[in-house]
């Protein structure tokens, strides 16, 4: 199996976008913005070209909702038949609404000085972000069945008890503050992927993008650590909720979150792809680097869904295929990671986990790759409980339609390679 990446034709920035990068204005966000955020955030992209991202379909999510449903609903492909079979069995309203609102502050216990303790805690954030992205799945193959109301008579609950807007967050206990990021995307996203259909509902809708908005801008408020919590695979989660909730509320400085991470993560990748903050972990260097690629794909598709190509986008030559592609070559020969982690032995329980490769189907839907394919086509249908859901559901195409794609020709659309320290203007 080749694990490269498998380039395709890629479109250009729509309009004129002028960026300038330079090393020395690498400097923490939160100086420049009111925004927290990672201290390889370039914030020397100025005006007009930076701002110029802006979101232009506050509707578009991460999916074409009436594009799927029409796909999914009557599809005889195996998979899709087993989706749907899995998609139609989601909680009911009462037993979401019973889920108990996570207000006050959140303070968790450790995931490893007590993971037992940890367990208990998290069961209800786990049980939300499962009952949302559930509810919202069931919404794409049964839209007249009330689910899409009930996510947000769940969303409004949570909402009115103004929920994860306070926690503990200290050198020595971040969990609570870690778990706030999946459990908002969770629901930004599970909101997205249904809003199309409840836009009848102006007040609720409104009631729910202030708080969720509110929300995000005090957790987003705090930028993390340095070397660590700062830039590493924490910030590309926090800023998947910022993106999506970006979208969602019409807020430029949010969504413009999304590109900043992309920049960061391009520049301090290796040239292999490698992402030295996750390279820390030692022996779990190749969980986080996945762990962090799946949520920059996320952001990735976010940003697309609004007009901007970023997977064309590459800096002194790094692009976020290359990522993928180290990500890849770690799953062909598990020790390739030992180079950059120092560690002499790689674990990899989590290849046990389908959740960890669903966002395999986000980027096959763009970009063909046979063997990224064959790691995940007896994992299907896949779904993660936090990071979207059932993208199986959202993103897979059959297995006719991948085995018919043509191969895209490199030489077609060559990438576009921001240098830094120099000018670039990227007319339509």
């Amino acid at each position: 199996m080749a694990w490269g990446r498998d380039t395709t034709a890629e479109t250009r920035v729509a309009g004129m976008v002028r960026l300038r990068l330079d090393r020395r204005g690498f400097l923490m966000a939160a100086a420049a913005a009111p925004l927290g955020a990672c201290s390889a955030v370039p914030a020397d992209i100025h005006d007009p070209g930076f701002p110029s991202y802006r979101v232009r379909d506050p509707l578009a999510g991460y999916f074409d909702l009436a594009e799927r449903r029409a796909f999914v609903q009557p599809a005889q492909d195996p998979v899709l038949i087993k989706t749907r079979a899995k998609l139609d069995r989601p909680p009911t309203c009462d037993e979401a609404l019973a889920i108990p609102v996570q207000a006050g502050t959140i303070t968790l216990p450790t995931f490893y000085d007590d993971n037992a303790g940890w367990r208990k805690a998290v069961k209800p954030f786990w049980a939300i972000e499962n009952a949302v992205s559930k509810l919202a799945g069931a919404n794409l193959v049964s839209p007249g069945a009330g689910h899409a109301d009930c996510l947000l008579r769940v969303l409004l609950q949570w909402a009115r008890h103004d929920a994860m807007t306070a926690f503990t967050l200290t050198g020595e206990n971040k969990q609570g503050w870690f778990q706030i990021e999946s459990t908002l995307f969770a629901m930004a996203l599970a909101l997205a992927a249904v809003r199309p259909d409840v836009l009848h509902r102006e007040a609720e809708l409104a009631e729910i993008d202030a708080w969720l908005e509110r929300a995000a801008r005090i957790h987003f408020a705090e930028p993390g650590f340095e070397g660590g919590t700062c830039c590493n695979n924490h910030y590309y989660r926090r800023v998947v909720y910022a993106t999506m909730i970006g979208v969602l509320t019409s807020q430029d400085d949010l969504f413009q979150s999304g590109i900043r991470a992309i920049y960061s993560a391009l520049e301090e990748a290796t040239p292999e792809g490698a992402l030295p903050l996750e390279m820390k972990r030692g022996e779990m260097a190749a969980h986080y680097q996945n762990y962090a690629v799946m949520y920059l794909a996320m952001i990735a598709q976010i940003v697309e869904r609004q007009g901007y190509p970023v997977w064309s986008l590459s800096l002194d030559g790094t692009s976020l295929h290359h990522l993928v592609r180290f990500n890849n070559a770690i799953l062909a020969d598990p020790d390739v990671v030992t180079r950059f982690s120092g560690a002499s032995h790689v674990k990899l329980k989590y290849w046990d986990d389908p959740q960890y490769f669903a966002w395999f189907e986000m980027y096959l839907a763009q970009f063909p790759n046979p063997a990224m394919e064959a790691w995940i086509a007896p994992r299907r249908p896949l779904y993660n409980r936090s990071l979207g859901g059932p993208l199986t559901a959202y993103f897979y195409r059959g297995a006719q339609a991948h085995r018919s794609r043509p191969q895209p020709d490199p030489a077609a659309n060559p990438w576009r390679t921001l240098r830094r320290g120099r000018t670039y203007h990227f007319d339509q």
